[in-house]
């Protein structure tokens, strides 16, 4: 099973927690409830993205993500510790940019360009460090941008369903930067861009009294 790649897997069997997929050699992989495509069944066929979880253990999942392993691509720093850097790659777990493949100080909220790579250990990991490097393909920045707000739309969605129940009180156009950055943690820009997909989708409509879903 590759790892930090999209692959076709074959659904195994359904458990209350997810389903086991697995690949040519029986080889299994879990994928989360949230992320099973609706109306699938065993022995078809799923497209996912295989990464470790926080554990180390492999899972997959279907979202779209911003980088494969061998690839190089334009990446947000999301936080730092004691390890190192760690990059937004569009899924819950975060890429690793260790302290000893920096070439130079980074911050919170930087974009590094980087190459993924499965280490020796058998986890994902970046490096900033890659000239050397063989069979080496480049995301385009504009690519993980509308990646980023798809996952942005999909993020805003969700918060104004389950957190506002299906209507916001103000627009893309009349809220303020502070209680946009307040309510979903995003930029007024980020926002705007985020509710004109929902729009074009036909997610959400919006009136003089808000914004509100279908």
């Amino acid at each position: 099973m590759k790892i930090g790649e999209y692959q076709n897997l074959v659904l195994d069997k359904f458990v209350s927690f997810g389903a086991y997929l697995k690949d040519e050699s029986s080889n299994k992989v879990l994928l989360p409830k949230k992320k099973v495509p609706r109306a699938s069944k065993v022995g078809d066929s799923v497209k996912v993205y295989v990464y470790n979880d926080s554990k180390g253990r492999l899972i997959a999942t279907t979202d779209k993500v911003y980088i494969s392993a061998g690839e190089i691509a334009k990446l947000k720093v999301k936080d730092i510790n004691d390890k190192g850097a760690f990059l937004d790659i569009g899924i819950e777990r975060d890429l690793l940019l260790p302290y000893s493949e920096q070439k130079k100080d980074i911050n919170i909220g930087d974009r590094v360009l980087v190459y993924m790579y499965v280490d020796k250990s058998n986890r994902l990991a970046a490096t900033m460090y890659f000239k050397n490097k063989e069979s080496v393909a480049k995301v385009k920045n504009s690519t993980i941008r509308t990646l980023e707000y798809e996952k942005n739309a999909n993020d805003v969605y969700k918060i104004i369903k389950h957190k506002f129940k299906g209507h916001l009180i103000y627009t893309d156009k009349t809220a303020k930067p502070k209680q946009i950055e307040e309510d979903f943690g995003v930029s007024k820009i980020s926002f705007k861009k985020s509710i004109g997909k929902l729009l074009k989708d036909k997610k959400l409509k919006i009136t003089e009294k808000g914004i509100f879903l279908y």
